[in-house]
């Protein structure tokens, strides 16, 4: 994001409305434009055209939660490999890491749909073109990571908007196939623009990436387990047999609780744009001071000097965001009180209440890992996460089973509350140690011999007597 942090910069450095306001909109495009394109698109695809494919509406659907899930296993490790490529200066081996990673995510997709369709029998027809478009999907996610890297927002949205027009277009005459096609279309426009800004070597794929799997393997779990776990309370709700349903085999809903669900998720867009802003801005300038401090080998004083300054920064920049979030989800809370939103009725208020709170909370606490991978910080993000995935599975399962439709949403809110609470307070614990961490994730360069504390010589020599 450093190349994103850098033309925000840029245009806020004017200090003009107009540029701000840019500004503004850049951190939107950059942080949610493909979310709410595609968003836009599916809604239009699904209920707009008013399809009533079935087999479309599920296989559409189940493709995206499936990728966003599978891809997460590669994507927070592909882009701490990108970060690295680009800080190396060697470019030309992002786009054949990037494909190989994309190869091995898909085998892994692949492998899953599988045992899927030997478990669920579906029509042979109904299953590649499934598969097709849960690859396609996968596919995409990944190769934005590296698209987004070139800091070619223009294009990047393009592929995006592209992408959600032609969706609509292919999906009326072409029905899942034509969803794929049109996901590729924003793939090979994101191909284009990689091999235009990096380049690419004589070998088209390469594996090299394997070397750093034993350095950055958290990486692989991180976005995983995030994924899942921010989807396993609609996984226990399809499954109870009073509110899931069932209208192919091996493809549930929940009419009752995904809308509201759905909906809530898109009301914390102002948190990540919010991060994105305070973040590769303010933040990053006290972030870099500090850190430049160490590698220069500033005095003491200088260094907790800017160390206290970032640590300052962070929280005002943490207490901003949750400001203006709390602020967005009471007015969408008050709106939905007065059944003024899209799916507000006496049927979904219930669950949109708790949806909006923990779609909020999920937010803080995706704005809390982000920061602890900040400062690569990689157990605590795993061990935080497999806590809140655990949390979620449990409270889930007890809210449903014990209270029903009433608690509908709890599981999701509680977890996350918890987990925000928790990343908040180990973040700002870690910080303000920072100094003592940083110097001890360093190695010592002495050389090969035999080495003595100073309490082990003797009272004389320690004294200076000999």
């Amino acid at each position: 994001m450093a190349g994103v942090g850098f033309k925000l910069n840029k245009l806020f450095y004017k200090n003009q409305i107009s540029t701000d306001v840019l500004a503004v909109i850049y951190s939107i495009l950059t942080s949610s434009g493909p979310w709410i394109i595609t968003t836009i698109s599916l809604w239009v695809v699904i209920y707009s055209l008013k399809s009533a494919d079935i087999y479309f509406n599920m296989a559409v659907i189940y493709a995206f939660i499936l990728s966003i899930i599978f891809s997460g296993i590669f994507s927070m490790f592909l882009s701490r490999r990108t970060s690295d490529l680009i800080y190396s200066k060697k470019y030309e081996k992002i786009l054949p890491e990037t494909l190989s990673i994309i190869l091995v995510n898909n085998l892994i997709v692949i492998t899953y749909l599988i045992i899927f369709f030997l478990i669920f029998k579906h029509d042979i027809k109904f299953i590649l073109s499934f598969s097709y478009l849960t690859a396609s999907l996968t596919t995409l996610w990944l190769i934005s990571v590296s698209s987004l890297a070139t800091d070619s927002i223009n294009w990047y949205i393009f592929s995006y908007l592209t992408m959600g027009i032609s969706s609509i277009i292919l999906a009326k005459f072409f029905g899942i196939i034509g969803y794929a096609i049109a996901v590729n279309i924003g793939i090979i426009i994101n191909v284009f623009v990689v091999i235009y800004y990096f380049g690419s070597s004589s070998k088209k794929i390469s594996f090299e990436w394997l070397k750093e799997v034993k350095n950055y393997w958290q990486n692989l779990l991180i976005g995983f387990t995030y994924y899942l776990s921010i989807w396993i309370d609609d996984i226990i709700v399809w499954n109870h047999p009073k509110f899931g349903e069932e209208p192919i085999s091996g493809f549930k809903f929940s009419y009752v609780y995904d809308s509201p669900m759905f909906f809530s998720y898109l009301t914390i867009i102002p948190t990540i744009t919010m991060f994105i802003l305070v973040l590769e801005t303010r933040f990053y300038k006290k972030y870099k001071s500090f850190y430049n401090s160490l590698i220069e080998g500033y005095v003491l004083s200088e260094i907790i000097l800017l160390k206290n300054s970032m640590e300052k920064e962070l929280k005002q920049n943490i207490s901003l965001t949750i400001k203006i979030q709390a602020l967005i989800t009471t007015v969408f809370f008050i709106l939905n009180e007065l059944e003024l939103l899209p799916f507000s009725n006496q049927l979904s208020k219930p669950i949109l209440r708790l949806g909006l709170i923990g779609a909020m909370l999920n937010g803080f606490y995706l704005m809390m890992l982000l920061l602890i991978l900040y400062f690569d910080f990689r157990n605590l993000a795993l061990a935080i996460n497999l806590s809140v995935l655990g949390l979620n599975s449990i409270l889930s399962t007890i809210f449903v089973n014990k209270i029903g439709y009433a608690a509908l949403g709890s599981g999701y809110a509680f977890s996350f509350a918890i987990g925000t609470f928790i990343s908040y307070y180990l973040l700002k614990k870690r910080v303000n140690k920072i100094i003592q961490i940083e110097y001890s994730r360093q190695k010592v360069d002495l050389k090969e011999g035999y080495y003595l504390r100073l309490s082990q010589l003797p009272t004389a020599y320690r004294s200076g007597g000999l």
